[in-house]
C-alpha cells in the first residue's frame, strides 16, 4: 500500500475494492470543499478524511488478507489508540446527506450500485469483516443495502451476585451538651 496516495488501494486489490477507493476518494474531495464552507462543521474535516482513508485501507486488508482471528480489545489497547483527543463524528443516519444534499447523494448512489454488483455481494458473503467496514459509511450516506446484514445485538448473560447485607450498628449522633462555665455555679473555683 502506498501511504502517499490516499484512497488508492494497491493494484493487486480486487476491482470492487479499487472502485470503492475511487468512490470514497471522490467523496472525501467533495467533503473537504464543502466542509470549508461550513464554519460549524469545519472541525470535522481532518477526522472525516482520516476515517474515510482508514476505511479504504481496512477494506483492502479485509478483502485481500488472510481471514483474521478474533482479537480482543482491551482497555490498554484503547488507551494506546487514544493519544490525541478525538473529535467525535456525528452518527445520525444520513447526516452527510442532510448536511450537504445532492453533492453527497451522488456518491451514495455510486456506493449503492457498487454494493449491488455480484463481485461485492460475493465478497460480503465470504468475509464478514467487509460488511463491518462498509456499514458505517453506508449509514452516514443513507444507503440501504440488501447484502449487508444488520448487526444483531448480542445477548449477554449477566451473573447476579448478591453480596451479604452488613448492617452497621447505628450510633446516636454526637451533639454538644450544654455549655457550663469553668468556674461552676458558685463562682470561680479556688484551688
Amino acid at each position: 500500500m502506498n501511504a502517499a496516495a490516499p484512497f488508492t488501494p494497491s493494484p493487486a486489490a480486487p476491482d470492487a475494492v479499487r472502485a470503492f477507493g475511487e468512490i470514497v476518494g471522490g467523496l472525501a474531495a467533495v467533503l473537504v470543499r464543502l466542509l470549508l464552507r461550513r464554519p460549524d462543521l469545519v472541525a470535522l474535516t481532518v477526522p472525516l478524511w482520516r476515517w474515510l482513508n482508514a476505511s479504504v485501507r481496512r477494506l483492502e486488508r479485509a478483502a485481500t488478507g488472510p481471514m483474521p482471528a478474533r482479537v480482543r480489545v482491551t482497555a490498554k489497547r484503547v488507551a494506546c489508540a487514544r493519544t490525541v483527543p478525538a473529535v467525535r463524528l456525528p452518527s445520525r443516519r444520513a447526516w452527510l446527506l442532510r448536511a450537504f444534499g445532492w453533492e453527497v447523494a451522488a456518491y451514495g448512489a455510486q456506493l449503492q450500485h457498487l454494493l449491488s454488483q455480484d463481485a461485492m455481494q460475493a465478497l460480503l458473503r465470504e468475509r464478514p469483516a467487509v460488511g463491518r467496514i462498509l456499514r458505517p459509511i453506508c449509514r452516514v450516506l443513507g444507503v440501504e443495502v440488501v447484502g449487508l446484514k444488520p448487526v444483531k445485538p448480542v445477548a449477554v448473560k449477566v451473573a447476579v451476585v448478591r453480596a451479604p447485607v452488613v448492617r452497621a450498628k447505628r450510633e446516636a449522633a454526637w451533639r454538644p451538651g450544654p455549655i457550663r462555665p469553668w468556674w461552676g455555679p458558685d463562682g470561680p473555683k479556688s484551688g
